[in-house]
């Protein structure tokens, strides 16, 4: 993104935004069509629910992946189609399907809901078509078979299959599996996709399920840091072209990937100014304004150094909170060739409020501009915002020809 449009907003606008690049997004949502031919794609509201985001998404003719009625809302607000939002979540409210069965499919994510969703249909003497997640008998990196809060076991299906067909206003018609996010081996997402059409089969010729889709989840995912390799996404699309074919005559429906960061993340840059510089005890230290409020996800990564036993390469990821150590790039957006060495906070009050330690920087002067790398994605929807009342940052997003539309808070 060229600095000059980020010092203009900056000096328009006196406070700190996210800044989206569509031509980033295109470039994403491009990479996934050309490896996945046979695929049709969702995006993850959640992931960033700007409004101008989910319209650019619409307007590609991707669908969504809606984790609450209010993303199904917004979703058809963006002018994306019914039949192309899969409401799934767990522990959706009675209410909560009440207001989406006629504009969404909805997945159910226990027998429960399974349960209220049919109850829902008789009372409206209709019979709804709906997806059910599977918590697969699969450990997607090897190791143990894992509990989780989401979807129905799958060994549990076989059991409950007098239970399920006896529900006469519903039809299962699709699967949703996810297991994993941020995945960069090729081969553990390939051998994962092989083993969820396996279930697929087993849905169609054991548990009679009338499949319209399969759905894939995500798990798509990016290079944050230059330790890292990228996704190879060519030899995935290659080999999912040969695991497809093979299931082609027992699988004859819609096949689904989901996908947030890998389509938003790179396109987001967080902007914020410096407000002050001060030395402690021979440190140095840079305040801006809202850091852990502003950009959360450095912060937190920080706090997590500080409890690191070991290899900081070591620790496990704990997504969307937490992803690497070194996921998010600091830089100054002026000329100076002075390097320095500085611990950059925000203005709470707070010492957690912390976006990098011990940075070395070019030297850093007051009101100049820093900008944060990979801000597309879980940045301004789960940052604290309203702490400490300070203003809160405004969303940027700028399109193909270089306009641009704000959200203010």
């Amino acid at each position: 993104m060229e600095i000059k449009i980020i010092k203009d907003l900056m000096d328009k606008y006196k406070r700190p935004f996210y800044i989206y690049d569509e031509k980033i997004i295109a470039n994403q949502i491009q990479k996934l069509r050309t490896n996945f031919p046979e695929f049709e794609f969702l995006y993850s509201i959640k992931t960033n629910p700007n409004k101008d985001v989910i319209k650019f998404i619409s307007k590609n003719n991707i669908g969504s992946d809606a984790a609450s009625k209010n993303e199904v809302f917004k979703s058809i607000d963006a002018g994306i189609p019914k039949e192309k939002i899969i409401y799934s979540a767990a522990g959706k409210t009675k209410q909560d399907i009440e207001e989406t069965y006629d504009k969404c499919i909805i997945t159910a994510d226990s027998y429960h809901e399974l349960e209220m969703i049919n109850e829902v249909a008789k009372e409206h003497n209709i019979v709804l078509r709906v997806g059910v997640r599977i918590n697969s008998n699969y450990a997607i990196e090897g190791g143990d078979i894992l509990p989780s809060k989401f979807g129905i076991d799958e060994e549990s299906l076989l059991s409950h299959k007098e239970f399920i067909d006896s529900l006469e206003n519903i039809k299962i018609c699709g699967i949703h599996v996810h297991l994993k996010s941020q995945i960069l081996n090729y081969e553990t997402l390939y051998n994962y996709y092989k083993d969820v059409l396996k279930l697929a089969v087993f849905c169609v010729e054991e548990m009679g399920f009338d499949m319209d889709y399969v759905n894939f989840g995500g798990g798509l995912g990016i290079a944050y840091s230059q330790r890292e390799n990228e996704l190879e996404i060519d030899s995935l699309g290659q080999k999912c072209k040969e695991l497809i074919n093979g299931f082609k005559e027992k699988l004859n429906c819609r096949l689904i990937i989901e996908s947030g960061r890998f389509i938003v993340c790179q396109s987001g840059t967080y902007v914020t100014y410096v407000i002050d510089k001060k030395v402690s005890r021979g440190a140095n230290y840079v305040i801006v304004a809202n850091g852990y409020n502003g950009f959360h996800k450095p912060a937190l990564a920080e706090m997590v150094m500080s409890y690191a036993d070991g290899p900081l390469e070591k620790i496990h990821s704990v997504e969307p909170m937490f992803t690497s150590y070194d996921a998010y790039e600091v830089k100054v957006l002026n000329e100076s060739q002075e390097k320095e060495k500085v611990t950059v906070c925000g203005n709470l009050c707070t010492a957690a409020d912390l976006i990098g330690k011990n940075l070395v920087l070019p030297k850093v002067e007051i009101g100049d501009i820093i900008a944060i790398t990979n801000a597309g994605s879980y940045g301004f929807t789960l940052s604290p915002v309203l702490f400490s009342s300070h203003d809160i940052p405004y969303e940027i997003y700028l399109n193909s020809n270089n306009e641009v539309f704000i959200s203010k808070y």
